[in-house]
């Protein structure tokens, strides 16, 4: 089973963003040392209730405490970008990281990030499909044309290419039957693509979500990915009262800000605007002593096929002690208890192909 660190990109407005950034850095070398192979962070724009961390500049300034790590967002709101952006920004992640980027892209749900950048948000699947696979060509082709209804490229070749051959993986977002559809529809699993499952689901629903996936795979004739990635919330104290009184207020914090955004009507389908805590964590956070939550997320491996587990460990303006104190935990007493691959499925390869040329 393996481990990546999703790095919170939120934070209040007017905390000291120099001292955030080095609590990141911290968090990334300590997960590198206790054996996490990979870091992903969040996108979304930085306005409101919370400032938000652009991902790729981000993740270019954390790479210097994740040698040897994947770096990847988790998920990149892509049609709010053009994709030739996204290619070579993505490229110079995969050169940073020594041939180890992981591009995860989504549609995204806040109609208000289209607006403010004068987008359409009802062109979001549209812009969202044309990017994928433009990007894609950009990676690979050495001379692309490209005429879509949302980009145009004629005859051009990005020069800016990723270390990984053909290219780098990618993950997809969808939190819906039909945006998992087509993911089934876009990934080529041989290459390492997949859908990642999102942490504001219950267990249930992702659960049942894995095998959705694996049969829209299957009817187009598509192996599963051997890299299946799971999102989940993760605290852990010693135990679940501890867990709750200390980091409940962040949590609670940080889903308040989605639910004004529309988190729960939108994507999770729930009738209110907003969760109180005992419905928030209820099958949504792994929460709790290092062993109880390593039987949930046993649970969860077992009967989802998943391979790894992406750890968000830190809410909107939680203390850096709680944060490390779970990182720690998660190493030292849950790793060693869960499978060591989830079922019928083959682990990751160790490295991504990578040539230099």
């Amino acid at each position: 089973m393996r481990l990546t660190l999703f790095i919170n990109p939120e934070h209040p407005p007017g905390d000291p963003l120099d001292q955030r950034l080095a609590e990141h850095l911290e968090q990334v070398r300590v997960a590198r040392q206790a054996g996490f192979d990979g870091v992903v962070i969040g996108h979304h724009l930085s306005h409101g209730g919370a400032v938000w961390l652009p991902p790729f500049e981000t993740l270019a300034r954390l790479s210097a405490e994740a040698e040897g790590m994947s770096l990847g967002t988790c998920m990149l709101i892509l049609p709010l970008f053009h994709p030739v952006h996204v290619a070579q920004q993505a490229a110079l992640l995969d050169a940073i990281s020594g041939g180890r980027l992981v591009l995860g892209v989504a549609p995204g749900w806040r109609e208000e990030e289209y607006r403010i950048l004068g987008l359409d948000f009802r062109q979001r699947m549209g812009r969202f499909v044309e990017a994928v696979s433009l990007i894609r060509r950009l990676w690979t082709e050495e001379r692309v044309d490209f005429l879509g209804r949302y980009f145009e490229i004629r005859g051009e070749t990005l020069a800016l290419r990723p270390l990984q051959r053909p290219r780098p993986p990618l993950w997809f977002g969808g939190s819906t039957e039909p945006a998992i559809e087509r993911v089934a529809r876009l990934a080529d699993p041989a290459l390492g693509d997949s859908w990642a499952a999102s942490s504001h689901l219950t267990e249930e629903v992702v659960v049942k979500q894995a095998e959705i996936f694996r049969s829209a795979l299957a009817a187009h004739g598509k192996p599963m990915p051997t890299d299946f990635p799971i999102l989940r919330n993760i605290v852990l104290a010693p135990d679940r009262e501890t867990a709750l009184r200390e980091a409940g207020p962040y949590l609670a914090a940080s889903y308040r800000v989605f639910g004004d955004w529309g988190l729960f009507r939108k994507v999770v389908g729930s009738a209110k605007d907003q969760l109180e805590l005992p419905e928030l964590v209820d099958g949504r956070v792994v929460i709790g002593a290092p062993e109880d939550c390593a039987a949930v997320l046993s649970r969860m491996i077992g009967k989802g096929g998943f391979t790894r587990i992406v750890c968000r460990v830190q809410w909107l303006g939680m203390e850096q002690r709680l944060v490390l104190r779970t990182l720690e935990l998660l190493a030292e007493r849950v790793l060693p208890l869960l499978p060591k691959t989830a079922c019928g499925v083959a682990p990751a390869n160790p490295r991504p192909t990578v040539t230099n040329t």
